[in-house]
């Protein structure tokens, strides 16, 4: 059993986190809650019979905590991040965290240096579609040489399921931290282009093309392409849709929960809907590394990098040039 102290409920609590942990209280024991609204702490401690404290420094020293879900911070920008990396537990970050990347290496490096699990909610690796990718490349497709995304940033007004994705650099930084989940390799280069079509206005579109490493057998080039429509069209789903090219087939998604594969003997498209969903996959790991296990999940230079690459898309749209990511690197 893994003893939690929950910093910050947020406006994800009720229809995200609660029923998760919920079905995972063989494993969870919540002990102690932290809310700046004291009323809701109180609430949801009584709940889960759990203590209410008063404030972060109080639930972090005075109770038997084995790890921590830091689920809404942005009243208190970085201070509660500060405060738990410091306590020798595993952290869970939900949400955004910033674009600050001098603060988020110090805080990865004090973690490391301290053998401290922090662990950011890149909630797009361990989608349904994510998971089962993962095993047909080992068993059906190959290694990926390439990846095209086409979607839409969120719109201001825009109700979004998973936190962190409200505005465009969150947004941005899922994608292409999934990109690179997915190729396992180094980014090299970035190069942003803008297509207009002056007759269609809603078929205007960025593009980002982040370079990989070319793939150590066969050199062939590795890249993904992300294409970012200026207007999203009533009828297009929120969810982006991802294109992977193998080296023995290709995969395609447009949900979370549904993927359609195809190789030289086979073609098929399968539904995922009673696979586990990504938040309790990766609750699921955050509790075997509270518990000593060695189980790899993302940490905060991960952040780092997609914060780098998006900069650099961004850079690249403003001059006109390709940018090499080991440039960047060296200038932040």
């Amino acid at each position: 059993m893994v003893r939690i102290g929950i910093i910050g409920l947020g406006p994800y609590w009720e229809q995200r986190y609660e029923p998760v942990l919920r079905m995972m209280d063989q494993r969870i024991q919540i002990k102690a809650v932290y809310d700046p609204v004291r009323s809701r702490a109180e609430q949801v401690a009584s709940q889960w019979n759990a203590a209410a404290v008063s404030g972060i420094g109080c639930l972090v020293s005075r109770y038997p905590l084995d790890a921590f879900l830091l689920l809404h911070s942005d009243w208190m920008n970085h201070y509660p991040l500060k405060i738990l990396s410091q306590q020798h537990r595993p952290v869970y970050i939900a949400g955004s965290l910033g674009e600050d990347l001098g603060l988020l290496e110090l805080i990865h490096d004090r973690a490391t240096e301290q053998l401290v699990t922090l662990m950011p909610e890149f909630s797009r690796r361990y989608s349904q579609a994510t998971t089962r990718l993962f095993e047909l490349v080992v068993t059906r497709l190959g290694n990926p040489n390439s990846i095209q995304i086409e979607t839409c940033c969120p719109a201001a007004n825009q109700q979004v399921e998973v936190p962190g994705q409200k505005n465009e650099a969150d947004f941005l930084v899922g994608l292409i931290d999934w990109c690179c989940y997915v190729m396992r390799t180094k980014p090299v280069r970035v190069e942003t282009t803008f297509h207009s079509d002056s007759s269609d206005q809603s078929e205007d579109h960025r593009q980002i093309k982040i370079e990989f490493l070319p793939d150590p057998v066969t050199a062939a080039e590795r890249f993904a392409l992300i294409k970012i429509k200026s207007e999203q069209r009533e009828a297009e789903p929120h969810f982006p849709r991802h294109q992977i090219v193998c080296r023995n087939g290709l995969a395609e998604f447009h949900s979370p929960d549904e993927i359609h594969w195809e190789n030289e003997s086979s073609s098929m498209t399968e539904s995922l809907k009673s696979d586990r969903q990504e938040l309790e996959v990766m609750l699921d790991h955050f509790c075997r590394r509270a518990v000593g296990g060695l189980i790899p999940v993302a940490n905060i230079k991960d952040v780092c990098q997609a914060i780098q690459l998006t900069r650099l898309a961004h850079e690249s749209l403003k001059t006109g040039m390709p940018l090499k990511y080991a440039t960047a690197r060296k200038r932040d």
